[in-house]
């Protein structure tokens, strides 16, 4: 029954069912070999402890609470500089939960005046320092080859061969992926000349096959390409298979078997694609690690055997359970994607059973054939007596096998399954301790996790009973699940964004329309048709040219607009919100074609655009449930004999003035936040996207609501928008743009006229000059990638960019020159192209504009003397360079390349306070927290802001004292979400309290009033008790 239900999961997802498989083997004879396995590493083991242990670890297992705050300082321990500096963190850490005693106490005494003058040192070495350097030398053998070179021989000699793991993943900049590469070259180059002397080991140098390398070596993707990215899937593997080619020759002729790690959910279709393109072209011993925790694993390893058959290639599988569970799960609810994990770990166990037993029953038995070959990436006894009895039930030699154990992770099963005559290789990381901390917090992680089988394994260890050890995981599983639905497969009832409004959208609470995953090639390809489509219709018709209104057209449009005011605001709430729920809908079912268009329109990237069209999808959604909540009657409590009611009326025609930044998120959601509270709306879209806006008005007028209610207007601001903002029959007026137009609206709408018959009110959203704060402790690696997405994300052209960053003077220099080389490495050009990061200005005065204040910059560099500590004092760091016109680009566009200086934020130049709108980033230096949020605050904006810290009380402290309408914590301050980040600022970021998405933004734009009936009659009321 579960295969049938998985093979109509297939058939149902477009995909071909898998091939049948013949029965699995017997639980009997899986148990039989499970006890091998376990019997072996009791008698190798003698009571010792299975998994890493210290009193940090113990303590770990024994209160999840403390757990938490552990590993965030392990994470942090690299960067911290002194003592000092440890003890504090340790302290701020281990308050949040209180320290187990033993630290506490610890903590304590490194804290007395005696220690503060002799000891303290001493004492935070060895009551953190040192325990966790100490865990870390479990896991991690050496710096490099030479150092790791008396382990590895350690290994070979008790029977265990080595694959050596380079630590660091994802790089930043260029020489950091040269670095990485340079590491591998030299692992490749001086392992086999390491080996070469030991004594042969035939169990180890040979499978059913023939030879196998004694060299071995393990390979990240994305510590070998700065800009590795899914949207640029195709850019990403031409030039991983260009940095790769030259190291897999030499592995080739030296005889280095080389093993693809996978990593993140969102690289494995790429990298499984250069593992076999690669080994295609190049003749080297070949391995990929294949994630049994993954739901599409049986699919992938179908794939991989498949191709393997038919290439006559032979490659090896590291099939493991899987390290990024946690990511996994916490990034697909962020994202609101199908959670590409299973649940529950007896469902991976499970699954790589299934993955296990599919590979063997179509393995490769002779020399010459192609096929995918296995090795047991577990320390799971009973996974292990599975193959092996599945071996015995294909009758394969057990050599046909090898088992792969991390090392510092079971020493036991790792000696036992060498004892037991397999072929056994230990995982064996090198390399620093900064880049080694995301790896030791996933092994601590396996370690302390009460679904661990290495700690339940513990009790085994000490004579426990077996049954539990050895269960079979299928039967833990009901069929039902065996494809269980995702963790956030409910996420809009666990949210709670919003009111569930029976009746209005899918009767749920509101949750947020994912943005497209461009790691799935299907969304890539709909994207790219799109996006075709609309640039050969623009080739053949020009681009669109509106008829531009009149002033005289502004003021029929708003009589109309009066006209229709009375029978619209007598719909019901619900009917008004159903053509919310069908504008949602509509853009929804013509997404790619709407992000196409806004790409025309903007030139905004894929990402970004794509980004645009979601939010324009969730604020109809949103409002739609919101509004009916609040334009319904709502009783204020409970009183016989009375009755009172809050009501609210529309107040009257809205004039929606959106910018060209988003033309159509912006000019959806003020338009439908008006239209849903019952107010006739006249849409001045941005002069610079016409086409955007003709989409969504038609959109609107699809979806039903009144034309006389929805209507359009194109034409310059200083005319329409002018006649329309002066004209008094507008109650209200919705304005996101430039700081001095919306105050001169502002100003117009405050003057009382003679006969104004109506207060006249203003939302405004007029910008920001946003910072982010980076201090010492800070994950540089998310820092430098989140300023750079912030900073030249649409060209800078959001009003939450960040367009300054303030940064502690411990890390200023380190910060600046990565943030040069990652800012070096992006691409300019089309946006059309998914391998372009940042693309064209939207129209030439814009790039007028930051051009000028490119130059205003470079003159204060002139005068300060290149010296950013100078009085005015200014330093270019870094200049790009735009693109050359040419036939590969979109027409018409013009562009200006991002720019880098570095400031003095106490004596800035123009630069520092003014909105630049553009790709110009300064940057400036500070002594310590208070002052690096005196520098942020120096502003008159106040709209985001963001802060990079691993310090708790610096974390509160701004919290407390950065002065933004959004505030974001270790990420970067653009793409509010509705509902999750309601959008607004203060200052002259923003007229009015409302903030955009969110529960304050459609009370604006109704009047509330109350009705108190008296509902006695003659001493009787209803609900009277006699």
């Amino acid at each position: 029954r579960a295969a049938e239900a998985r093979a109509a999961d297939a058939r149902a997802a477009g995909a071909r069912p898998l091939p049948p498989l013949p029965e699995m083997p017997a639980e009997d004879a899986v148990k039989r070999h499970g006890k091998r396995v376990l019997n072996a590493a009791r008698e190798k083991r003698r009571g010792e402890r299975w998994t890493v242990s210290n009193w940090l670890t113990k303590q770990a297992e024994s209160d999840p609470k403390f757990k938490v705050p552990l590993f965030r300082l392990v994470d942090v321990l690299p960067r911290l500089q002194s003592s000092a500096s440890v003890l504090q963190h340790t302290r701020e850490y281990m308050s949040e939960q209180g320290a187990p005693a033993k630290l506490k106490f610890m903590l304590d005494a490194a804290s007395t005046s005696v220690a503060r003058m002799a000891g303290a040192e001493t004492i935070v070495n060895k009551s953190v320092v040192i325990p966790i350097e100490e865990m870390g030398r479990t896991f991690i053998a050496g710096q490099d080859a030479t150092t790791a070179a008396p382990a590895l021989r350690k290994l070979w000699q008790s029977g265990v061969g080595f694959s050596v793991d380079l630590l660091g993943e994802a790089v930043v900049r260029k020489e950091e992926a040269d670095a990485s590469l340079s590491q591998y070259a030299s692992l490749i180059d001086q392992l086999p000349d390491l080996a070469a002397g030991w004594a042969p080991n035939l169990t180890l140098e040979n499978d059913h096959l023939g030879i196998v390398p004694r060299a071995n070596v393990s390979v990240k993707l994305s510590s070998m390409l700065e800009t590795l990215d899914p949207v640029a899937t195709e850019k990403s593997i031409a030039e991983l298979k260009a940095r790769l080619r030259p190291l897999l020759i030499e592995a080739g002729r030296k005889g280095v078997h080389v093993n693809f790690d996978m990593e993140e959910h969102k690289l494995k279709d790429l990298t499984l694609r250069i593992v076999r393109e690669l080994c295609e072209e190049v003749d080297f011993s070949a391995g990929y690690s294949h994630q049994a925790y993954l739901r599409s694993t049986e699919r992938d390893a179908q794939d991989m055997i498949d191709w393997a058959r038919a290439s006559g290639r032979i490659i090896q599988a590291r099939l493991v359970k899987g390290a990024y569970w946690d990511h996994e799960t916490i990034h697909a609810e962020q994202m609101g994607w199908p959670t590409p994990v299973w649940s529950r770990k007896v469902e991976t166990d499970a699954a790589w059973e299934r993955t296990a037993w599919r590979m063997l029953t179509q393995y490769p038995r002779e020399p010459g054939e192609g096929g995918v070959t296995l090795a047991l990436g577990t320390h799971n006894a009973r996974s292990i007596g599975f193959a092996l009895a599945a071996l015995e039930q294909l009758e394969l030699k057990e050599n046909a096998i090898e088992v792969q154990n991390l090392r510092g992770m079971a020493g036991g099963i790792r000696d036992a399954c060498a004892a037991l005559g397999l072929r056994t290789r230990e995982y064996v990381p090198i390399g620093q301790v900064v880049p080694g901390m995301s790896y030791l917090v996933r092994r601590l992680l396996e370690n302390t996790s009460n679904q661990s089988w290495l700690l339940n394994a513990e009790g085994a260890n000490r004579g426990a009973d077996d049954l539990a050890l050895l269960a079979s995981p299928h039967a833990a599983i009901p069929v039902a699940s065996e494809c269980s639905p995702s963790p956030n497969s409910d996420q809009a009832i666990w949210h709670e964004l919003s009111v569930a409004v029976e009746g209005v959208g899918d009767g749920k609470p509101f949750v947020n329309e994912p943005s497209r995953d461009f790691s799935d090639a299907a969304q890539r390809e709909g994207l790219a048709a799109a996006i075709e489509r609309r640039s050969a219709q623009l080739l053949k018709d020009g681009p669109p040219a509106p008829a531009e209104a009149s002033a005289a057209d502004a003021d029929d449009a708003v009589a109309r607009a009066v006209a229709a005011a009375a029978a619209w605001a007598a719909v019901s709430p619900r009917e008004r919100a159903a053509i919310a729920v069908r504008v949602a809908a509509i853009i929804r079912e013509r997404r790619d074609d709407v992000t196409a268009c806004i790409m025309h329109d903007t030139g905004k990237g894929w990402a970004d655009a794509d980004a645009e069209t979601a939010e324009g999808i969730d604020f109809p959604e949103y409002y739609a449930r919101e509004a009916v909540q609040l334009c319904e009657p709502q009783s204020l409590g409970k009183f016989v004999g009375e009755e009172n009611t809050l009501l609210h009326r529309p107040r009257g025609v809205a004039v929606v003035i959106a910018p060209w930044n988003f033309p159509f998120a912006i000019l959806c959601g003020m338009t439908v936040a008006a239209l849903v509270t019952g107010n006739p709306v006249i849409m001045k879209p941005a002069e610079q996207t016409p086409a955007t806006a003709e989409m969504l008005h038609s959109i609107l007028l699809e979806a039903g609501a009144p034309p006389s209610c929805v209507q359009l207007l194109h034409g310059r601001g200083e005319v329409v928008g002018e006649a329309l903002t002066s004209n008094t029959d507008v109650a209200t007026i919705l304005f996101t743009g430039s700081k001095d137009v919306g105050l001169h609206i502002a100003q117009k709408v405050a003057a009382v006229d003679e006969g104004l018959k109506q207060c006249r009110k203003v939302i405004a959203e007029m910008g920001g000059k946003n910072a982010i704060i980076v201090d010492e402790s800070a994950d540089m690696d998310e820092a430098v990638q989140g300023v750079v997405r912030a900073a030249f994300g649409f060209q800078g052209q959001k009003c939450s960019a960040a367009s300054r960053v303030v940064v502690h003077e411990a890390v200023y220099d380190e910060f600046l020159e990565r943030l040069e080389g990652a800012t070096r490495d992006r691409v300019v050009g089309d946006p059309r192209d998914p391998a372009t990061d940042i693309g064209p200005m939207i129209d030439a005065d814009a790039r007028a504009k930051s051009l000028g204040h490119v130059a205003d910059a470079m003159a204060a560099c002139q005068a300060s003397g290149h010296d950013e500590a100078a009085e005015n004092g200014a330093r270019l760091v870094f200049a790009g360079v735009a693109p050359t016109p040419g036939a590969e680009l979109m027409p018409g566009r013009h562009y200006v390349p991002p720019h880098i200086f570095a400031v003095n934020g106490d004596s800035p130049v123009d630069l520092w306070r003014s909105e630049v709108f553009g790709p110009v980033l300064a940057v400036a230096k500070a002594r310590e927290i208070d002052h690096a949020i005196d520098l942020a605050n120096d502003s008159d904006y106040k709209l985001t802001g963001a802060l990079y810290s691993r310090t708790p009380s610096h974390i509160e402290a701004v919290r407390k004292k950065f002065k933004v309408g959004n505030l974001y914590i270790n990420r970067d301050p653009t793409g509010a979400l509705v509902g999750r980040q309601p959008f607004g600022g203060g200052g002259m970021s923003g007229v009015g309290p409302e903030k955009a998405g969110g529960k304050n933004y459609l009370p604006a734009l109704v009047e509330p009033y109350v009705v108190c009936e008296n509902t006695q009659r003659r001493g009787f009321a209803p609900g009277m008790v006699q």
